[in-house]
């Protein structure tokens, strides 16, 4: 699926009593009471004091059970409060072996003590329920139920499998790949954005362009075999590792079609599929440019494996795979016109 930049959609409000309610944020410099409340915070999340931690939530049932709530979360890792120039409470963090995540939420006091958090960014699971949590050297994910946590967790497991006797061996894959699986569709719109109800998954900076790592989402509504989702966690998992969504410089058939082709080595009948939609696509004539994948659609993606697969023919995949990088930054080792001709050949060799 393609990747997409994380954008806040918002998670969730509390129901607080209104007039009692004082905004933070938003006019520029910190505040002073905020700053205390996120020094004390990360204090006595270090000290493992949640009496602590949640003595800085107003004394109301929502805001209390907020706290309890973050404090479950982060407990689980290293976690600390800031706040910004803007007045803006950012939490850095991380599921268990994730890269560390920045996320933001704008605070609300309540009788001087915190009364609502509402997110402005992604990444920001900790204000929800805790997610269930199977990890490993090479594998986070991270579910709201254990029927989503066992599902994913498979998919995850057969897709790493998968892709494992296919891919180059030696490359500098970014390790773990880290799956999440949002609570509903308002969770997964904050990283999917205007893709919420048209992609499976997307690979994604979690929080702000400053977090250490990427992640995979799931979309939580999707319904699919079990196979499905292991193709599904493969093509994503391509990205994870090759870091797309940092990737910005680089056209997407490269990376779409990177990731589409090595999901297509590793699942025959992906291989198959592809091999099938690319076929039909040309039978107007052979294309005079390198495949458009802005749609999303899977013909696009075939289409963008034939490029991929036909320039790892003619130079081999560690060239492609450095030239993915090289692109982002402005260069490139392999010819346009080349790279056009050996997609052509590639698809009239398919008739």
């Amino acid at each position: 699926m393609p990747a997409a930049s994380s954008v806040d959609r918002g998670r969730r409000a509390l129901l607080l009593a209104a007039p009692a309610l004082l905004l933070l944020g938003g006019c520029g410099g910190g505040d002073t009471t905020l700053d205390q409340h996120a020094r004390a915070l990360t204090e006595r999340l270090a000290a493992e004091d949640q009496n602590g931690f949640l003595a800085r939530f107003a004394a109301q049932p929502g805001p209390q059970a907020l706290g309890e709530r973050m404090f479950s979360t982060l407990s689980r890792a290293p976690a600390s409060f800031a706040v910004t120039a803007a007045g803006v409470l950012r939490v850095a963090w991380g599921l268990a072996g994730e890269p560390q995540v920045l996320s933001e939420a704008r605070a609300t006091l309540l009788e001087d003590r915190i009364g609502n958090l509402v997110a402005t960014t992604s990444g920001t699971e900790w204000l929800g329920p805790p997610l269930g949590l199977q990890s490993s050297d090479a594998l986070v994910v991270a579910a709201p139920t254990a029927q989503q946590l066992r599902r994913w967790s498979r998919a995850a497991e057969g897709a790493l499998e998968a892709l494992a006797p296919v891919v180059p061996a030696g490359r500098d894959w970014a390790k773990p790949v880290v799956v999440v699986v949002p609570e509903d569709l308002v969770g997964y719109r904050a990283y999917a954005g205007d893709a919420v109800r048209t992609s499976a998954a997307v690979t994604v900076v979690p929080g702000d362009p400053g977090s250490g790592g990427v992640r995979v989402v799931v979309n939580p509504t999707v319904t699919q075999k079990a196979d499905d989702d292991q193709a599904l966690i493969a093509h994503e998992t391509v990205h994870a590792w090759m870091r797309s969504p940092r990737l910005s410089g680089t056209p997407g058939w490269l990376t779409e079609g990177i990731a589409e082709a090595f999901t297509a080595l590793a699942f025959p009948r992906v291989a198959a599929t592809d091999r099938e939609l690319a076929r039909a696509a040309v039978t107007g004539g052979l294309p005079t440019a390198l495949p458009e994948t802005a749609s999303a659609t899977p013909t696009s993606y075939a289409l963008a494996q034939v490029a991929v697969r036909a320039a790892a023919d003619q130079v081999g995949w560690p060239v492609v795979l450095d030239e993915a990088e090289a692109r982002s930054a402005g260069r490139s080792t392999l010819a346009e016109d080349s790279l056009l001709q050996w997609y052509r050949e590639a698809l009239r060799a398919l008739h």
